[in-house]
């Protein structure tokens, strides 16, 4: 199990729960929840469907994107929301599981894909009205152990790989799934805690565990995972940053300037790509380029979202609902003057050009 040395303990608590700005200085559990040792959720959650609800718009949420030009909000025990007018009303959608949903990438305006606590996994072809499960952390540590002696290396290699997995498999569907990104109807990744990383071919109908095949051998947290054609960027905690150039097959390291956790990452329309997390660690990649380089920030915050609008523009979500906004492809921010300062956890941009927000207190029109 990894220790988050840098990020300031060893349990990353309730992913999404919190943003920073409120305990141990300002730090707080913007580095999304996990609590690392804490009690495997039980079945239940994994079984249960979300409780339908009138507030359900102003419950925790933690993640918003965009399905065509819906909304598409997720947060705490299977809350989904959905906005057909840039923000200003929603209504619930029906969830098969009760666990907290952190991630979700749709490929249209119909099909998209969810992760969440217990290594859930939800598909919608219905644009987020309806989700059904494709799978769970329980399904993914029996497929890491089922590989794991197959995979090819040396006889430790494999009695290390196979220690792993059965770890998995004794710890139950306790592993939050962080992030999903799928480059089409067929091809996708979704990684999480203790480096688990999973990639499908057929649209998540099966799943095929993958952390054997990243440069991160103490395990640590993956965060945020982005692409842009063949090319596949995660981000992680301390420092921890990876690319793929052959559309996932395999991974290279690449240095990153802080050693401070990634929580987000997109790909810019012209082929880079942004990385934003704790304590001002952002940084950009060029399109085609190998370096990676800091961002310039007007403070060092801690970056919770990162987005790139319709117009160029890539717009990170800072502690206290503070905005940057950088015109050059993510190399300078300058700040934005924001009309919410609260506890925000991500951004997104409407249909009609407004920005909309999630955070502790539910979905919120900031312009």
């Amino acid at each position: 199990m990894s220790q988050t040395k840098q990020d300031g303990g060893s349990g990353l608590r309730r992913r999404c729960l919190l943003a920073a700005g409120a305990g141990l200085g300002g730090l707080s559990a913007a580095l999304w929840p996990l609590a690392a040792g804490a009690a495997a959720p039980m079945p239940g959650p994994l079984r249960q469907a979300a409780a339908m609800t009138a507030r359900a718009a102003r419950g925790v949420l933690t993640r918003l994107v965009r399905a065509g030009e819906r909304l598409v909000a997720m947060g705490e025990r299977g809350l989904v929301v959905l906005s057909d007018d840039g923000g200003r009303q929603w209504r619930q959608a029906r969830v098969p599981v009760s666990v907290t949903l952190t991630s979700a990438s749709f490929v249209d305006a119909q099909q998209g894909w969810m992760v969440g606590h217990g290594g859930v996994v939800l598909h919608t072809i219905d644009g987020g009205e309806h989700w059904a499960l494709q799978t769970d952390g329980v399904a993914l540590a029996q497929a890491a152990l089922a590989q794991a002696g197959a995979l090819p290396g040396s006889a430790a290699d494999r009695e290390r790989r196979l220690q792993q997995a059965r770890r998995l498999v004794e710890e139950g569907a306790d592993k939050p799934l962080l992030s999903v990104c799928f480059a089409d109807a067929r091809r996708g990744m979704v990684v999480g805690a203790y480096g688990l990383a999973a990639t499908t071919a057929d649209g998540g109908r099966s799943w095929t565990v993958c952390g054997h095949r990243l440069p991160n051998p103490e395990a640590l947290h993956l965060y945020a995972v982005a692409h842009h054609g063949k090319t596949w960027v995660i981000g992680g905690e301390q420092g921890l940053l990876m690319r793929s150039l052959d559309d996932g097959t395999g991974f290279e390291p690449l240095g990153a300037p802080l050693k401070r956790s990634f929580f987000a990452a997109t790909a810019t329309r012209e082929g880079g790509f942004v990385l934003a997390g704790l304590l001002g660690s952002a940084c950009h990649l060029a399109p085609g380029s190998s370096t990676v380089a800091p961002a310039t920030l007007p403070a060092p915050l801690t970056l919770l979202s990162c987005t790139e609008l319709r117009d160029g523009r890539v717009v990170l979500l800072a502690q206290g609902g503070r905005l940057l906004v950088s015109r050059d492809g993510g190399a300078r921010f300058t700040e934005q003057s924001s009309p919410r300062r609260e506890l925000l956890t991500s951004l997104a941009e409407a249909a009609d050009g407004g920005l909309v927000a999630t955070g502790l207190g539910g979905v919120a029109r900031l312009s």
